[in-house]
């Protein structure tokens, strides 16, 4: 039905073989190695596939509406395709499937009879979770978050209040952080939850203002911005995560922009002050860790020879726990009786 955990961190690992600077042989035979059954394309290929695919499917839901057939017939005829493109063809992370599920859900959404009330928010969020689980799409489920989130604002706009509005993507954002001091099996869900921490304080202050119709420029928002950018801070540079180190940027940088007004000084002084500030982190930062091996580092350098092996040694445990599942799964694939192929090596055989 999908990817196993095994599969899934296979797939992780060779999308960052080009970051390990290995010779062109050794990358090869890794890529070989974490191959598995599932067709999958490349981040690029896959978004212009998927653009492409969903296209298709809108012409196919307006075809459908136009010939006097429900939308339902097309969110069938979609998500039909793409579970058998995904049970057959063993088509996942390919972009096609991607779009042929979560534009049959749209199109099965646009054919419910609609009030306009605030609750369709919620099914179109439903949708995303659903596609996002199916689809193993971190994406897909920052999108559901960010539109249950949307659903709070929304209710409560008539408020005027800004925490009300902001309660909801804060409290995500502080769970988001959290979540991410857990180890996770599946790498798509450890994404979603730095998606969740990075979008979150953007989501709560641009809702913020807009249910209160306010313009910015408060301490008080000031303060809770920079008490969350200062935890995710340290928690990320306790677990020395990246995604955490972007989200403290990110809340951060809006409690700069809510601290903008209590400086009585033009704008451009501002912007040069901010500047001069942010370059001065930067060269406090890189002379901090220059030199530095271990934790987060400055200087890029190529590991020893002693030092790949080890690391190879490491990832070679997936890639014979992949094998082993396949060997079990189907009878069929060389070296499943008992041993290495006729010859070759590696498993290789000339028997079919």
């Amino acid at each position: 039905m999908r990817p196993t955990i095994a599969e899934e961190r296979a797939h992780a690992i060779a999308g960052q073989l080009d970051d390990w600077q290995l010779p062109n042989d050794e990358r090869r035979s890794l890529q070989s190695r974490f191959t598995t059954k599932w067709r999958r394309n490349g981040p690029f290929a896959a978004a212009g596939i998927f653009a492409m695919t969903l296209f298709a499917v809108a012409a196919l839901t307006f075809l459908c509406k136009t010939i006097g057939v429900t939308e339902f017939t097309a969110a069938a005829i979609s998500i039909g395709i793409a579970e058998l493109l995904i049970l057959r063809k063993k088509m996942y992370g390919s972009g096609i499937e991607s779009a042929l599920w979560i534009g049959g859900l749209i199109a099965f959404i646009s054919g419910l009879p609609s009030s306009g009330k605030p609750e369709a928010i919620l099914v179109i969020a439903a949708a995303f979770a659903i596609a996002g689980w199916r689809m193993q799409n971190p994406f897909f489920a920052a999108i559901a978050a960010i539109l249950a989130a949307a659903y709070f604002i929304d209710i409560w706009e008539s408020a005027h209040s800004y925490w009300r509005a902001a309660a909801v993507p804060l409290a995500l954002a502080l769970i988001a952080i959290g979540a991410k001091a857990r180890t996770w099996r599946r790498p798509w869900i450890d994404t979603f939850w730095s998606l969740v921490a990075i979008v979150m304080p953007l989501v709560a202050e641009i809702g913020g203002h807009w249910a209160s119709d306010s313009s910015g420029g408060s301490l008080r928002y000031a303060l809770v911005y920079a008490i969350l950018g200062a935890i995710a801070l340290a928690v990320g540079l306790r677990l020395r995560e990246h995604a955490l180190l972007l989200a403290a940027g990110v809340s951060l940088g809006i409690a700069g922009y809510e601290a903008r007004e209590f400086a009585d000084y033009p704008g451009e002084w501002k912007l040069i002050a901010s500047g001069i500030a942010l370059l001065a982190f930067a060269a406090v930062v890189a002379r901090a860790l220059r030199g530095r091996t271990q934790g987060f580092v400055a200087t890029p350098a190529r590991l020893t020879r002693y030092d790949e092996l080890v690391k190879l040694g490491g990832t070679m445990v997936i890639g014979s726990a992949i094998q082993g599942h396949t060997a079990e799964s189907d009878p069929g694939v060389a070296g499943s009786h008992g041993g290495s192929g006729s010859f070759g090596g590696a498993g290789s055989t000339t028997d079919y």
